[in-house]
C-alpha cells in the first residue's frame, strides 16, 4: 500500500483551455489529471516511467477525486 499520499493541484497547463487538476504521489510523480473538454468530465491517467504500476489507496485517491471535481466545477461553472 502506498505510505506517500495523494495530491492534487490545480493548474493551468498551456495544452488545456481550462483548469484541471493535476494528481500527484507525494514527493513523487504525476499520475493524472481531471479536466473538462468539449462538454464532458474526463480523467486522465499517467503510466509510471519505470513501468510499474502504483498502488494507490482506492478510498483516498477518491476522496481526492471527488474533492477535485467539486473544487474544478466551482471555478468553471457545472455546465458539464
Amino acid at each position: 500500500m502506498n505510505d506517500k499520499g495523494i495530491e492534487a493541484v490545480i493548474a493551468s497547463p498551456p495544452e488545456r483551455e481550462e483548469l484541471v487538476v493535476q494528481l500527484f504521489i507525494k514527493d513523487g510523480g504525476q499520475w493524472g489529471e481531471i479536466f473538462r473538454e468539449k462538454g464532458r468530465w474526463w480523467l486522465e491517467l499517467y503510466q509510471q516511467p519505470s513501468g510499474q504500476p502504483w498502488r494507490l489507496d482506492l478510498e483516498e485517491a477518491r476522496k481526492v477525486i471527488d474533492l477535485s471535481l467539486n473544487e474544478l466545477r466551482g471555478r468553471l461553472g457545472n455546465s458539464a
